[in-house]
């Protein structure tokens, strides 16, 4: 992982935990952190359709949250963040007639 990645685990992980665990204010700066996460990763993936960035974001924490019962502790968080954006990326290419 990058030291990017490592310093995000390293933020992200402690709140998501306390999330899980029901702590609502570290629900919230979770999300925000991983929406800033999932901008990026989206916005390297989307260059040519930047309008249909914002609502794959939304679409993705909503899966975070309906997800979030699959969440394993004993692995990373950016992993499950990333792998449930992948899914997102793929259902919207599917959906736009784009080839990945």
């Amino acid at each position: 992982m990058s030291k990017d990645g490592d310093d995000l685990e390293s933020r992200l992980r402690p709140l998501w935990l306390a999330a899980q665990a029901g702590d609502e204010a570290a629900y919230g700066r979770a999300l925000e952190a991983m929406s800033l996460r999932l901008r990026s990763y989206f916005r390297r993936r989307l260059f040519d359709a930047p309008h249909d960035l914002e609502d794959l974001v939304q679409e993705t924490l909503l899966a975070v949250h309906l997800q979030r019962g699959t969440f394993d502790a004993t692995m990373p968080v950016t992993a499950w963040l990333h792998a449930i954006a992948r899914h997102k990326l793929v259902d919207w290419w599917r959906r736009s007639g784009r080839a990945g």
